[in-house]
């Protein structure tokens, strides 16, 4: 393929690397229509949004019918959604004078309360939030983009190195990336698997922290022969490598010292970040500085590969925020687009139902898709989720209880000593080892606490016996063991209101109201007997998927009969089926599945870079 770009139509993109390439137009009859319907002035607003322990608070400024400013005094949200929010959002809302301009994608939940909360400041100023609700019109245009070496779909840990690497190795690379910014569900764990990083070693007197063999070997144990054993192989002679790999080339950094996680071996096998959102971008723009035809796209949907009359992959088809199409041409198409947690109808399908989650949803299993297209095999697709987390199922964000209150319904649905129900009505507790918030996926997406009256009784007399706090998603209460909870009946009451309590005064009525197998709950709860039982709901808060499609040592896709597509790679939680095993939770050695999104995609840009070498 030559390297030349052909542009169709527009000129979105010229030279260096791009957040976003295009503004909304503004309407101009937006503001002159509703000038009369709003009084002038400053107006506040308070609404949930995605944070846990905050709210949104904003003020909205309107002069002569106009929105003029937001200012946002509590965000409500963590800093790298908000800065979708305050540098995509608010400007195009304000120009626009329209609260029916696009939600950002990555950020869907922070923009909906946005704009929830500027409904609510119109209103207070008089006027009709609908006639504030003008969508933008969307582009007809096509853009054409030729000549790249390598495509990238998807620009979170394992698009990134995918995209960093392909351009160090001389390849031209274009990246796409639905969302807002870059990073994905990467930027939000605490650090990667990397397994004896020399510079550690060294550290560590020259001594490894695991034989590489004694590795492979319990990890090819732990899932059932079910795990490609090449692929777990690559992994761990690769991973060290990356970590340097990142840390010398590309300015990121990583802990003092490598640490053990949940793992009854403790081989110390993972370190966390400090610096990935900058290092993030900063890695990117230096693979941009490598070329002048090198870069990317955020809010960029990847919507189907591009093949030429023979069925090869030449190509990807997208669709900016804005409505213009993209149709990029290259040589190769890497797929690191994070796996399909974000879509429901695949989860229901291969994971039994809809999960919460602690993830971005813009993970919707489009790269998966794609590669199935083009032929791909799906390859241990319903491992179980990336779970460390659990809570309430209806978290309460707003103020109906107190962070205390909120601290001892939490603990209660995180409490193991109590009986643990599963969707089919039937007790787990047998089947949780250390924390129930690495276990509680194994009810299926949701489950259920049981306490009895006299539980309910004594906990308002004496207290709780433990106080059990989630490893994420806290909401700042204290409590102090056997303290007496006096207001028990209040927090049972708002969390009945919320659909996280449930009570009946027997167990056929309490199976009924949870909707599970009766015979199975009765079972259960044999040894139990009272005049009311409560049923607490909890859920998993998950990260990611784990299974996808197949891949080979190259990690190029594979095709059911084993041979490799050309040109098409997987990497990341496209691909991470490979390593695990079918209905099993993923190994818990410490961060396997983000140091093989940044391994595998390290790997395969280098390997889509040979490639094109080797056809020019």
């Amino acid at each position: 393929m030559k390297k030349i770009t052909s542009i169709i139509l527009c000129l979105l993109l010229i030279g260096g690397c791009s957040s976003s390439s295009s503004d909304t137009s503004s309407d101009d009859t937006t503001a002159e229509e509703t000038a009369s319907t709003v009084t002038d002035g400053t107006y506040n607003a308070v609404t949930t949004a995605f944070s846990v322990t905050e709210q949104m608070d904003i003020d909205v400024t309107f002069t002569d019918g106009a929105i003029t400013d937001i200012t946002v005094n509590a965000t409500g949200s963590s800093d790298a959604i908000f800065t979708m929010i305050e540098e995509l959002l608010i400007p195009r809302i304000i120009e626009a004078n329209s609260i029916g301009v696009d939600s950002i994608t990555g950020a869907t939940v922070s923009s909906a309360a946005l704009k929830t909360a500027i409904a609510d400041c119109i209103e207070q100023a008089g006027g009709d939030a609908s006639d504030y609700r003008v969508a933008s019109e969307k582009s007809t245009e096509t853009v054409v983009l030729e000549g790249y070496d390598v495509i990238v779909v998807g620009l979170g840990g394992s698009g990134m190195t995918s995209f960093i690497s392909a351009a160090e190795n001389g390849a031209t690379v274009f990246g796409i990336e639905a969302a807002g910014k870059i990073g994905g569900n990467s930027t939000n764990t605490s650090g990667p698997m990397a397994i004896n990083p020399e510079s550690y070693v060294e550290a560590n007197g020259g001594e490894k922290f695991v034989e590489e063999e004694e590795l492979i070997a319990d990890w090819v144990e732990y899932t059932e022969g079910e795990a490609k054993e090449d692929l777990i192989a690559l992994m761990v002679y690769e991973s060290g490598e990356t970590l340097e790999w990142l840390k010398n080339d590309y300015g990121f950094e990583f802990g003092d010292s490598m640490m053990s996680f949940f793992d009854s071996h403790g081989w110390q096998v993972w370190t966390s970040y400090s610096n990935k959102d900058e290092a993030y971008l900063s890695a990117l723009e230096t693979a941009c500085s490598k070329n002048e035809m090198n870069d990317y796209m955020t809010e960029l949907h990847a919507d189907s590969l591009i093949y030429d009359e023979d069925g090869t992959v030449i190509g990807v088809s997208a669709t900016y925020y804005d409505g213009t199409t993209y149709e990029i041409y290259g040589d190769s198409v890497i797929l690191a687009t994070g796996g399909y947690i974000g879509n429901s109808e695949m989860t229901e399908e291969y994971l039994g139902g809809t999960w919460r989650t602690e993830a971005w949803t813009v993970d919707d299993g489009d790269g998966i898709n794609m590669a199935i297209d083009a032929g791909g095999h799906l390859y241990n697709v319903d491992v179980a989720p990336c779970s460390h987390i659990a809570q309430v199922y209806n978290i309460i964000y707003d103020d109906s209880l107190t962070a205390d209150q909120k601290a001892i319904l939490t603990s209660m649905v995180l409490d193991a000593d109590q009986t643990l129900i599963d969707e089919d009505g039937n007790a787990f507790n047998d089947k949780v080892t250390s924390l129930l918030s690495f276990d509680a996926w194994q009810s299926g997406p949701t489950y259920f606490v049981i306490y009895t009256q006299e539980d309910i009784d004594a906990i308002r007399e004496s207290g709780l016996t433990s106080f059990n706090e989630p490893t994420f998603l806290g909401q700042g209460g204290t409590y102090e063991v056997g303290t007496a909870v006096d207001d028990i009946d209040t927090i049972l009451s708002v969390g009945a209101e919320k659909g996280d309590v449930f009570s009946a005064s027997t167990v056929e009525e309490l199976a009924e109201a949870i909707g599970v197998d009766a015979d199975n709950l009765t079972a259960a709860l044999a040894d139990s007997d009272s005049t009311t039982y409560y049923a607490i709901k909890g859920a998993s808060y998950v990260y990611s998927t784990c299974g996808g499609v197949e891949v080979d040592t190259n990690l190029n896709v594979l095709d059911d009969d084993g041979n490799a597509i050309a040109n098409l790679y997987a990497v990341g939680t496209d691909s991470a089926g490979v390593l695990f095993a079918s209905q099993k939770a993923y190994v818990t050695y410490g961060g396997a599945a983000h140091g093989w999104a940044l391994t595998s995609g390290r790997l395969a840009g280098a390997n889509a870079a040979a490639a094109y070498a080797t056809v020019e």
